[in-house]
């Protein structure tokens, strides 16, 4: 059944009654009728809408899931790099100043500077 313009008057007019408070029963009976069918019809029409938006909504709630769990490896990763960085540092500076003390001792024994091979 498709809605016609006299229909979309009908039910017009009876919503201004009504918010008038000038329905009679049956007239309110017609109102809450139409209603039904605009609701029904509306559902029908939304229906495959809202589905698609669930659908999309599951996808969307699943991408975010498995890129949070991406984000969290890799800020995993990146605190193993900080560590590692940062342990290699310590290493340097520790070869550097065994480096200087071999240095000097050699010096000191030979009188000559120490040249890197």
């Amino acid at each position: 059944m498709n809605w016609t313009n006299e229909q979309q008057a009908r039910f017009d007019d009876l919503r201004q009654r009504d918010l008038a408070g000038a329905l009679s029963s049956s007239e309110e009976a017609e109102l809450d009728e139409l209603t039904a069918w605009l609701t029904a019809v509306a559902d029908t029409a939304l229906s495959p809408a809202v589905a698609q938006m669930i659908e999309t909504q599951t996808t969307l709630r699943q991408q975010l899931q498995r890129q949070q769990e991406k984000n969290e490896a890799l800020a995993g990763l990146l605190h193993q790099q900080e560590q590692l960085v940062a342990e290699t540092r310590r290493w340097l500076a520790d070869f550097d100043k065994r480096q200087s003390q071999i240095s000097q001792t050699y010096s000191r024994l030979t009188g000559n500077r120490l040249t890197p091979v």
